[in-house]
Protein backbone atom coordinates (compact mmCIF):
# COMPACT_ATOMS: atom_id res chain seq x y z
CA UNK A 1 0.00 0.00 0.00
CA UNK A 2 1.53 3.12 -0.97
CA UNK A 3 0.52 6.59 0.87
CA UNK A 4 0.06 9.84 -0.19
CA UNK A 5 1.56 12.75 1.90
CA UNK A 6 -1.74 14.40 2.49
CA UNK A 7 -3.08 11.33 4.62
CA UNK A 8 -0.37 9.82 5.83
CA UNK A 9 -1.35 10.43 9.77
CA UNK A 10 -5.33 8.40 8.48
CA UNK A 11 -3.47 5.78 7.56
CA UNK A 12 -1.50 5.13 10.70
CA UNK A 13 -4.54 4.83 12.33
CA UNK A 14 -5.94 2.87 10.01
CA UNK A 15 -3.60 0.03 11.00
CA UNK A 16 -4.87 -0.38 13.93
CA UNK A 17 -3.47 -1.00 17.04
CA UNK A 18 -4.76 -4.62 17.61
CA UNK A 19 -1.65 -6.50 15.17
CA UNK A 20 1.91 -5.88 15.14
CA UNK A 21 3.66 -4.69 11.95
CA UNK A 22 7.12 -4.79 11.13
CA UNK A 23 8.36 -1.71 10.08
CA UNK A 24 11.42 -0.35 8.72
CA UNK A 25 12.90 3.54 9.06
CA UNK A 26 15.61 5.71 8.51
CA UNK A 27 17.44 7.26 11.78
CA UNK A 28 16.73 11.00 11.04
CA UNK A 29 18.15 12.80 14.15
CA UNK A 30 17.83 13.12 17.86
CA UNK A 31 16.19 15.55 19.96
CA UNK A 32 13.96 16.18 23.22
CA UNK A 33 10.94 16.80 23.97
CA UNK A 34 9.47 18.79 27.15
CA UNK A 35 7.17 16.88 29.92
CA UNK A 36 5.46 18.93 31.81
CA UNK A 37 4.97 18.00 35.55
CA UNK A 38 2.41 19.43 38.10
CA UNK A 39 4.24 20.18 41.03
CA UNK A 40 7.64 21.15 39.79
CA UNK A 41 9.25 24.65 39.25
CA UNK A 42 10.42 23.44 35.39
CA UNK A 43 9.65 21.78 32.59
CA UNK A 44 11.45 18.18 32.60
CA UNK A 45 13.43 17.17 29.45
CA UNK A 46 12.89 13.92 27.71
CA UNK A 47 15.26 12.54 24.97
CA UNK A 48 13.91 11.52 22.30
CA UNK A 49 14.88 10.06 17.97
CA UNK A 50 13.35 10.49 14.72
CA UNK A 51 13.13 8.30 11.71
CA UNK A 52 11.82 8.92 8.70
CA UNK A 53 10.85 6.85 5.77
CA UNK A 54 8.49 4.57 8.11
CA UNK A 55 7.86 1.38 5.43
CA UNK A 56 6.21 -1.63 5.91
CA UNK A 57 7.29 -4.30 3.20
CA UNK A 58 8.94 -1.29 1.27
CA UNK A 59 5.87 0.45 1.35
CA UNK A 60 5.97 4.39 2.87
CA UNK A 61 3.71 4.52 5.75
CA UNK A 62 4.31 8.20 7.15
CA UNK A 63 7.05 10.49 6.27
CA UNK A 64 8.67 10.27 9.91
CA UNK A 65 8.20 9.63 13.70
CA UNK A 66 9.38 10.40 16.58
CA UNK A 67 10.05 8.18 19.45
CA UNK A 68 11.43 7.94 23.35
CA UNK A 69 15.06 7.70 23.22
CA UNK A 70 15.01 4.32 25.05
CA UNK A 71 17.52 2.15 26.26
CA UNK A 72 17.27 -0.19 23.04
CA UNK A 73 17.76 2.56 21.31
CA UNK A 74 20.82 3.75 22.92
CA UNK A 75 22.23 0.38 22.66
CA UNK A 76 22.10 0.59 18.65
CA UNK A 77 25.20 3.35 18.96
CA UNK A 78 25.77 5.91 17.54
CA UNK A 79 23.74 6.30 14.29
CA UNK A 80 24.06 7.83 11.41
CA UNK A 81 21.64 9.70 9.20
CA UNK A 82 20.76 7.48 6.64
CA UNK A 83 20.81 4.23 8.95
CA UNK A 84 18.21 1.93 8.42
CA UNK A 85 16.53 -0.15 11.38
CA UNK A 86 13.49 -2.35 11.55
CA UNK A 87 11.46 -2.95 15.02
CA UNK A 88 8.39 -4.52 15.26
CA UNK A 89 5.34 -2.75 16.79
CA UNK A 90 1.57 -1.58 17.21
CA UNK A 91 0.25 2.12 16.15
CA UNK A 92 -0.93 3.99 18.95
CA UNK A 93 -2.73 7.30 19.13
CA UNK A 94 -1.82 10.00 21.77
CA UNK A 95 -2.73 13.42 22.22
CA UNK A 96 0.38 16.57 21.69
CA UNK A 97 -0.04 19.80 22.84
CA UNK A 98 -3.20 21.34 21.11
CA UNK A 99 -4.76 18.53 21.51
CA UNK A 100 -3.47 17.30 18.35
CA UNK A 101 -3.49 13.53 17.73
CA UNK A 102 -0.39 11.95 16.52
CA UNK A 103 0.97 8.48 16.04
CA UNK A 104 4.19 6.82 17.97
CA UNK A 105 4.95 3.29 17.08
CA UNK A 106 31.04 7.64 9.48
CA UNK A 107 32.98 10.01 11.91
CA UNK A 108 34.04 8.54 15.36
CA UNK A 109 30.95 7.57 17.51
CA UNK A 110 30.78 9.53 20.97
CA UNK A 111 29.23 6.89 23.97
CA UNK A 112 26.18 6.98 24.04
CA UNK A 113 24.44 6.84 28.31
CA UNK A 114 22.52 4.15 29.12
CA UNK A 115 18.85 6.26 29.08
CA UNK A 116 17.93 4.15 32.37
CA UNK A 117 20.72 5.31 34.50
CA UNK A 118 21.97 8.50 32.62
CA UNK A 119 19.35 10.41 31.26
CA UNK A 120 20.43 13.98 31.88
CA UNK A 121 24.14 12.79 30.17
CA UNK A 122 21.96 11.31 26.85
CA UNK A 123 19.99 15.07 26.91
CA UNK A 124 23.40 16.35 26.82
CA UNK A 125 24.75 14.45 24.11
CA UNK A 126 21.55 15.37 21.98
CA UNK A 127 22.41 19.09 22.99
CA UNK A 128 26.04 18.71 22.10
CA UNK A 129 24.76 16.79 18.58
CA UNK A 130 22.14 19.23 18.23
CA UNK A 131 23.46 22.17 19.07
CA UNK A 132 23.84 24.34 15.38
CA UNK A 133 20.56 23.19 14.55
CA UNK A 134 19.24 24.73 18.13
CA UNK A 135 20.85 27.94 17.65
CA UNK A 136 19.79 28.26 14.10
CA UNK A 137 16.16 27.49 14.95
CA UNK A 138 16.01 29.58 17.87
CA UNK A 139 15.54 26.37 19.88
CA UNK A 140 16.57 26.12 23.45
CA UNK A 141 19.92 25.24 24.02
CA UNK A 142 20.48 23.94 27.48
CA UNK A 143 24.71 23.66 28.52
CA UNK A 144 23.88 22.32 32.03
CA UNK A 145 23.13 18.96 30.06
CA UNK A 146 26.63 18.98 27.92
CA UNK A 147 28.30 19.64 31.55
CA UNK A 148 26.31 16.40 32.76
CA UNK A 149 27.50 14.67 29.47
CA UNK A 150 30.78 16.49 29.67
CA UNK A 151 31.41 14.58 33.35
CA UNK A 152 29.86 11.12 31.60
CA UNK A 153 32.83 11.29 29.44
CA UNK A 154 35.68 12.52 31.88
CA UNK A 155 34.26 9.19 34.02
CA UNK A 156 34.20 7.04 31.12
CA UNK A 157 36.93 4.80 30.19
CA UNK A 158 37.37 4.30 27.09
Amino acid sequence: MTINDSNVREKLLQLGSQKRYNFTAEYARCGYKVTYRYGLDRDKLAPTIMFKNVKINNNLVTDHLWFNYTKGFAELGKLVVGDVISFNARVASYEKLGHKIDYKSGKDALPIPNTTKGKNELLGYIMLENKKFYQENNRPYYPWYVERYKKFLDQKIF
